[in-house]
């Protein structure tokens, strides 16, 4: 096998699809919110360029878990297609 090979991936690609997340990117987000809590408080996102969608379930992760989220709400928005993740839109 080549250098570039499948199954030679990074550790957080395989880390990604372990735990269910559909791209490494969440763990950049994750990271970010443990160095700065920037999730903290937060009960509704717009995440813009969403595809494919790796920032839009640690969102959802996150703040389902919080105990202050009364009604979470989640748009993840991707080449002018919405797609609702959690909570309900009151636009």
């Amino acid at each position: 096998m080549g250098k570039f090979s499948k199954d030679k991936r990074d550790i957080y690609y395989r880390k990604a699809k372990e735990e269910g997340y559909r791209a490494r990117s969440a763990f950049k987000l994750k990271h970010i919110h443990e160095s700065f809590g920037i999730l903290k408080g937060v009960t509704r996102v717009v995440d813009l360029c969403a595809a494919p969608g790796g920032w839009s379930e640690v969102l959802s992760r996150y703040i389902l878990g919080e105990s202050n989220a009364n009604s979470p709400e989640i748009v993840g928005e991707s080449k002018g297609n919405s797609a609702k993740i959690v909570g309900e839109s009151k636009a």
